[in-house]
């Protein structure tokens, strides 16, 4: 825990200055508050489709990178990246794939065309989070491999000094406070992420095989979660952005827990921060890794219990 807290100690004296910081806290305030008192992610953004949807998303994300962004540049701290073209394309990259994964225009009607129907919402909610190896990380390595080979971590992916106490420690710690968290009815009406249905009856296996199944996807969602946010935005960008890299990245993240109650849109911000601060100190993803999937099946084992009891 130490050097985790001395890269924050490190990041917040070279980066953090009044106006910037309160200028992209009022940013968030404002769009945190707008979301939850019209409910625009559940009643505006998932009720599009197609490409429309897209669009929308498309559009959503980009407020949120670019705001934050002015919000840096007009606080007189940096803008000298809006001038260079490799920012717009790594940008814009970034928001597109990112939109992609939230949108998928394709996925909901190939599932209910290729599977029998008891299978539809199993199908639907394992694919909908093997699908980002295909709409973010495969993109994005294509990407690197193609025009970014100077970037010599692979966003994030090497990790040749890894030391991976300090995040199981971490994890430790998170458990009384999702112990607490579960207690609360908005916390049981969003988990567990996966609702048992009788999928396992069709496939002719027992109940834990499909919810095991799905909860491994689940998993492993959050491998590109990590190496979208902390390897692309954070290490891929550092480049261009340095340490401005870390909170532009944090209110996206921000922006994408907007389906989820709002204490936890709200510690994603601070979470994604830390987490965007390790990243770019240690060139690695893998401390994001273990401890947004360690937190992620916590919450799922505890909803579990709290509804078995």
């Amino acid at each position: 825990m130490r050097s985790v807290w001395k890269y924050l100690k490190t990041h917040v004296r070279e980066d953090f200055t009044t106006k910037a910081y309160t200028l992209i806290f009022i940013f968030l305030a404002l769009s945190i508050f707008s979301n939850y008192k019209f409910d625009f992610n559940d009643r505006f953004l998932n009720s599009q489709t197609g490409i429309v949807k897209y669009i929308h998303y498309f559009i959503f994300y980009s407020t949120a990178y670019y705001g934050a962004l002015l919000a840096i540049a007009f606080s007189g701290k940096d803008n000298h990246f809006f001038s260079r073209r490799e920012f717009w394309i790594k940008s814009l990259l970034a928001i597109g794939v990112l939109s992609l994964d939230s949108s998928l225009p394709f996925l909901r009607n190939w599932i209910y065309n290729t599977f029998h129907s008891e299978l539809h919402y199993w199908a639907y909610k394992v694919g909908v989070n093997l699908i980002s190896f295909f709409t973010i990380l495969l993109p994005l390595l294509v990407f690197r491999w193609l025009y970014d080979r100077k970037e010599k971590y692979r966003y994030g992916l090497n990790a040749m000094t890894f030391d991976y106490k300090p995040y199981f420690q971490m994890l430790m710690m998170m458990l009384p406070v999702l112990i607490a968290a579960s207690f609360h009815s908005s916390f049981l009406r969003q988990y567990p992420m996966y609702k048992v249905t009788s999928a396992h009856i069709f496939l002719g296996v027992p109940e834990w095989v499909t919810v095991m199944v799905y909860e491994f996807a689940y998993g492993l969602d959050f491998v590109t979660v990590e190496f979208l946010f902390r390897g692309f935005m954070v290490i891929g960008m550092s480049s261009l952005l340095g340490r401005n890299a870390v909170v532009s990245m944090a209110v996206v993240y921000c922006f994408l827990h907007f389906g989820k109650p709002p204490g936890e849109a709200i510690s994603s911000v601070l979470g994604g921060y830390i987490l965007g601060v390790v990243a770019f100190e240690t060139k690695s993803i893998w401390g994001g890794v273990i401890v947004h999937m360690g937190i992620a099946w916590m919450m799922e084992l505890i909803a579990f219990t709290q509804k078995s009891l």
